[in-house]
């Protein structure tokens, strides 16, 4: 047991660095819980990614005994610890999740802001339900903040990782936004130094920033459903991760010469001002933006139950 916990720590520690940062403020129970999630979600996240003949159907069958609710098959066949702590309801979720890496095995060319936003519910949208499970978050009108968050956190992922995913075949920004360009066009551009090309996506960075930013202050109304130790470090962390828009943003959108890196001055001092903005300031509970899900009415409605 201890081993698991380590392993997972391990990972986080590696893969995800805004969250093991911010875990600091959490309890060991909580943070050992974060990181199990996390490393589950990143095994099979690593499955989708690897290149494999086989792992389309690897995710099939891990989907499969999901839907069974067989679940001690996952660790005999696969080795893939399933989080006991995940309620029955957040199954489904674990599907939508599996379903958006399915997706991300094809060649990704999304033509409208619809499917970018039903792509990050999958992936993202997902792990913020789960994550509620994790941190013994109950309350079910948290779960719409939370997955509000998640896409928040995924449309700066997509912002970030823009040439690294073109040569990947994926072209997450919409081709409305983007003149379809594809993602070798998006390669060649940033090779040979297309001026005109280098600015239509930065643009597009742009646009899918600002929309990130609508999802991020969503989910900050839903900290006030957080214990203050638990809610400094989601705060801390989504804060982490916003910085990489922020530092985009500062670089005029510059996409063409490789990721952006949130340095450990800037960790600390998004963790000085978040730290205190928790301190000092009243959360009261808002009622959630319907209309941030309103491309996801036949995903979320029937996922936010105990």
């Amino acid at each position: 047991m201890d081993c698991h916990v380590d392993d997972n720590k391990i990972v986080l520690k590696k893969n995800g660095k805004s969250f093991h940062w911010a875990g600091k403020f959490l309890n060991k129970e909580c943070i050992n819980r974060a990181a199990e999630l996390y490393s589950f979600c990143r095994i099979l996240d690593d499955i989708a990614d690897s290149g494999e003949a086989n792992s389309h159907k690897y995710l099939i069958n891990i989907k499969s005994i999901i839907k069974k609710n067989t679940i001690t098959e996952l660790e005999n066949i696969y080795s893939i610890k399933y989080p006991k702590f995940l309620k029955s309801s957040s199954k489904k979720v674990v599907i939508d999740l599996i379903d958006g890496l399915i997706l991300d095995q094809k060649g990704v060319l999304f033509k409208q802001e619809e499917e970018l936003i039903r792509y990050s519910y999958h992936v993202a949208g997902t792990v913020g339900i789960m994550m509620c499970d994790a941190l013994k978050c109950d309350n079910v009108l948290a779960k719409s903040f939370a997955i509000d968050l998640g896409i928040a956190m995924q449309l700066t992922n997509i912002a970030r990782d823009i040439l690294e995913d073109a040569k990947m075949g994926r072209r997450y920004l919409p081709g409305s936004w983007v003149q379809n360009i594809s993602p070798k066009e998006i390669v060649l551009a940033a090779k040979t130094n297309d001026l005109k090309k280098i600015h239509m996506i930065s643009k597009g960075i742009k646009k899918l920033l600002i929309l990130a930013e609508q999802y991020y202050l969503s989910g900050e109304k839903g900290f006030t459903f957080l214990p203050f130790n638990t809610r400094v470090a989601i705060s801390v962390a989504s804060g982490v991760y916003r910085e990489i828009g922020v530092q985009l943003e500062n670089e005029n959108y510059n996409w063409q010469n490789g990721r952006q890196i949130t340095s450990i001055f800037s960790k600390i001092k998004i963790t000085l001002f978040k730290t205190f903005k928790e301190i000092f300031y009243l959360r009261n509970k808002k009622k959630h933006n319907s209309e941030l899900h309103i491309y996801l009415e036949n995903l979320v409605n029937d996922k936010k139950g105990n």
